[in-house]
């Protein structure tokens, strides 16, 4: 028996770990009491990560599809094969044909996320698409446009925080986004252990709300108005710091001029938040000694999760709740930012913005079925199921379909995967050595600053390969220079060489070489003196007042209250306003996470589909059910942009009348290199989601896949 500690890397909360092994295999995983994070703290998730590890459908060999099933091939032969046919893309229609997709758990590892960038660089290539845009790259959007770089970014400063309002955001489940927080409910539960607030505005009771704090119901999609509302009426009583405003801020006239028209009492009408609620969460705001609003991925998927995000982010900075203790702190990253590109990208289809370089993946299918110059023609899918994830799951299968070349970097055979023209065997989390994600090295949204380095737990199995690694081989067989410099590349070559020669050669794996060069960069000394800290060690704390004046980064520095395209899009409200009237009675759709559940991925492990949890579900309030004539446990229709899906009923009087929740990443029925998903039931609720440019939220092009209108029924 041998014992590791290492850390989680399924989210970000990156939870330290202790992984006992016996010849090379999981015996248990614990939380690690010692770690200067997390302390003790890990998810039913993070404990299971033998399981995935060691699944009988872990692939252990390249795959190639010949007749229309896959048959197993060398590496020499995959990535000769692979190599070709990429050069030959390359050459006839340019870098612009060449895309990728990076999908979850990977992204939260720094080294296979650096070298997927350097790849398509080697191609003048820059379509890169990921999940942000179905969970947060409004946030990216909105970063840019106050504080002047996407990856400027504030969050709660919630071990002091006398007041927090959570919009769209349900920890006990989902851990909190864009803030690392081991042990999130305790330290909810500790401003009002603390004489302070909390308030949860939700579409639905959460299970945080029933922890702790107040719930407040909310219109699903009308969260824009609410912050409206919250603008107005903090201006209204004069609840402005105008002396911070003058010296650190610009645009606080047009902002107050959009927040104007927008009363309590009109707000309420669409949010159904009564005003004098509103007006009451606006008090115990002012009267906090430290106060912040947040909003998490329930917004973030809504049609107006940027102009959320900005309404939020004002209204802590106009208050002088932005950089002050008890309010919310911006991130201070360990590692040097890479220079900011000069070059705003759009999309060939209809224009639309990258955000943080990556594209929308709400216009993938669009990318590669678009005939003209730009069509992707060759598609690199690493650790991703966009197939499920992504909205328009059925243009998405008739995309991939008409791939030229499609290559998928996976640890099992995913639904995309069934649509690859070569699989290629990737590493687990625990086999790979890693140091924390981006937005932890890069971004710093950490309440504990802290940093960590990992060996490998795990050999990899069979034939499987860091996909480092692969992305290397791939380019040299293409003809490609890695980041697009021929430097880069012989280094990769001498240092794939030195990696074949006994003992020396584990000492000089490029990603090792990566590791130390990041954990010097950050001044904590090299990958030596980390592994003397098993446990991670403590960063210099947070400041409050080491941000605004000193590390803003518009070309004023200072934070802009007003950007100009979101100003003219809150001018278009009105009508918003108006349609969300006339649609008073529709039904709502909302998305919801599970504990048991992660995306697509966790489905392919017994323990998490067990019982009651083998499908999901239409969650719906007893009095619309009556309505629509439902009951418990029979199948309902739901649908949408004429298409449909079929799950059963379960009652929940925890949704808010008019809003019904359908959890996504399941429909496996069809995933034939997963034996426990394919066994499941429940369906796809991205099929009935809009896809498509007119479907994106624009400038930050989220997908919409909350308070999607509906029509449910008995089948």
């Amino acid at each position: 028996m041998e014992t590791q500690k290492t850390f989680c890397r399924i989210c970000e909360a990156q939870c330290g770990l202790i992984v006992t092994t016996d010849r090379d295999r999981v015996v248990k995983i614990e939380p690690n009491p010692e770690h200067v994070s997390s302390r003790g703290y890990a998810c039913i998730k993070g404990l299971k990560m033998g399981a995935f590890a060691h699944s009988p459908d872990r692939l252990h060999t390249p795959l190639k599809k010949v007749n229309g099933s896959f048959q197993p091939v060398s590496w020499s032969q995959a990535i000769s094969e692979i190599g070709e046919r990429l050069r030959d893309i390359h050459a006839k229609h340019g870098g612009e044909a060449i895309a990728a997709y990076m999908g979850n758990p990977i992204a939260f590892s720094l080294w296979p996320t650096m070298i997927m960038t350097a790849f398509l660089k080697g191609f003048d290539a820059h379509k890169l698409f990921t999940p942000g845009t179905q969970d947060c790259a409004n946030k990216f959007a909105g970063g840019e446009r106050l504080f002047g770089s996407p990856v400027d970014q504030v969050f709660p400063d919630i071990d002091h925080n006398q007041l927090l309002i959570a919009v769209g955001s349900n920890p006990v489940i989902s851990k909190m986004s864009f803030i690392s927080l081991p042990h999130p409910m305790d330290r909810v539960a500790g401003i009002e252990e603390r004489g302070g607030k909390v308030y949860w505005v939700n579409p639905r009771l959460t299970e945080s709300a029933k922890r702790c704090g107040e719930h407040v119901p909310i219109r699903p999609d009308t969260d824009v108005f609410f912050m409206l509302g919250f603008l107005h009426e903090l201006i209204a009583r004069d609840g402005v710091d105008h002396d911070r405003v003058r010296r650190y801020m610009e645009g606080y006239d047009l902002l107050a001029d959009a927040a104007r028209p927008w009363t309590p009492e009109r707000v309420a009408r669409v949010t159904r938040i009564p005003a004098e609620r509103l007006r009451e969460m606006v008090t115990a705001y002012l009267a906090a000694d430290g106060a912040a609003i947040y909003s998490s991925t329930g917004v973030n998927q809504g049609r107006f999760g940027l102009m959320v995000y900005w309404l939020q982010e004002a209204i802590n900075a106009i208050s002088g709740n932005l950089d002050r203790r008890g309010g919310v702190l911006a991130g201070k990253g360990l590692l040097p930012r890479p220079p900011a590109s000069d070059e705003a990208r759009t999309s060939r289809i209809a224009g639309v913005p990258y955000v943080n370089s990556t594209i929308p993946g709400g216009i993938m299918a669009d990318e590669i079925l678009a005939p003209g110059p730009g069509q992707v023609r060759a598609m690199f899918n690493m650790s991703g199921n966009p197939l499920l994830t992504c909205a328009g799951s059925d243009r998405l299968a008739e995309a991939f379909s008409e791939l030229e070349l499609f290559v998928c970097l996976d640890i099992v055979r995913n639904e995309t995967a069934e649509y690859a023209d070569y699989i290629l065997p990737g590493l687990h989390g625990l086999e790979r050595a890693d140091i924390p994600f981006y937005f932890f090295t890069m971004m710093g949204l950490m309440p504990t600053r802290s940093f960590s380095y990992t060996d490998p737990v795990l050999p990899p199995p069979g034939e499987s390969r860091d996909e480092g690694l692969i992305l290397r081989q791939l380019c040299r067989a293409a003809g490609g220079s890695l980041g697009g410099s021929r430097m880069l590349q012989w280094l990769s070559n001498s240092a794939e060489w030195l990696g074949k020669v006994p003992y020396f050669g584990s000492r000089t794996t490029l990603d090792r070489v990566f590791l130390g060069l990041m954990t010097r960069s950050a001044k904590i000394g090299g990958i030596g003196k980390m592994r003397r800290h098993p446990d991670g060690i403590l960063l210099q704390p947070n400041q409050p007042g080491d941000y605004l004046g000193q590390r803003v980064n518009t070309p004023s520095g200072k934070v802009q209250l007003a950007p100009p395209d979101l100003i003219e899009r809150a001018r278009s409200l009105e009508q918003v306003f108006e349609d969300e009237l006339a649609q008073r009675d529709a039904l709502k759709l909302i998305q919801k996470r599970e504990r048991f559940s992660h995306n697509t991925w966790a489905h392919n492990v017994e323990v998490f589909v067990k019982g009651e949890r083998k499908t999901n579900y239409l969650y719906i309030h007893p009095q619309d059910a009556q309505t629509h004539n439902l009951t418990q446990g029979e199948m309902a229709r739901v649908s949408a942009n004429g298409k449909h899906i079929e799950v059963p009923v379960k009652l929940d009087e925890a949704m808010m009348p008019g809003t019904v929740s359908v959890p996504h990443g399941w429909g496996h029925q069809r995933a034939d290199g997963l034996h426990v998903a394919r066994a499941t039931l429940g369906a796809n609720v991205n099929i009935i989601m809009p896809d498509g440019p007119d479907a994106i939220e624009p400038v930050s092009g989220m997908s919409h896949m909350n308070g999607v209108i509906v029509e449910v029924s008995s089948v």
